[in-house]
C-alpha cells in the first residue's frame, strides 16, 4: 500500500509517499499516529525528528539508504528524511545506525542546500515544530 502524506514547514509543504512494501508494521504505526507535530534537527543533509511516540524495532532495517528516502530510526524513535549525505557518509548515504525505510520524498527542492538552510533557519534553530499529516 502506498499513501501520500505531507510534511508541512511554516512556508512549504513536502509531499511524501509512504510505501509499506519494505517495512509494513512501521508504516502502519506511523499512519496510526498521524497527525504528528515534530521538532526537526539537521545532521549533514539529513533532517530527522526528535523522538516520536512511535516505538518500533528494526524491520528489514538497512545501514545504507538512497537519496530522498524516508525512514524510521528505531534507536531514536525518529523519522528521517534523507536529502543527501550524513557526516559519516562516504560515497553512499549512511544513517547513524540501521533504519526502516518507509517511503520517498516526492516533492524535491531544486536546490537542496538552500532548502536545508531555510529549514535550519526557520525550524531547527528556533525549535518550531513541523506537521506530518495524511492527505487521505
Amino acid at each position: 500500500m502506498k499513501r501520500s502524506v505531507v510534511l508541512e514547514f511554516s512556508n512549504l509543504k513536502v509531499t511524501i509517499e509512504l510505501d509499506d512494501s519494505r517495512s509494513p508494521r512501521t508504516v502502519d504505526a506511523i499512519i496510526k499516529n498521524l497527525p504528528l507535530k515534530i521538532i526537526i534537527n539537521r545532521w549533514g543533509d539529513e533532517l530527522y525528528s526528535e523522538p516520536t511516540e512511535i516505538k518500533m524495532d528494526e524491520e528489514n532495517a538497512v545501514s545504507e539508504v538512497d537519496l530522498f528516502d524516508v525512514a524510521f530510526w528505531p534507536e531514536g524513535s525518529a523519522l528521517c528524511f534523507f536529502y543527501g549525505k550524513t557526516p559519516i557518509s562516504n560515497d553512499r548515504i549512511l544513517p547513524y545506525s540501521p533504519v526502516n525505510v518507509v517511503g520517498k520524498i516526492k516533492s524535491r527542492p531544486s536546490k537542496v542546500s538552500e532548502f536545508l538552510r531555510a529549514v535550519e533557519d526557520s525550524h531547527v534553530n528556533s525549535r518550531i515544530p513541523v506537521s506530518l499529516y495524511s492527505l487521505q
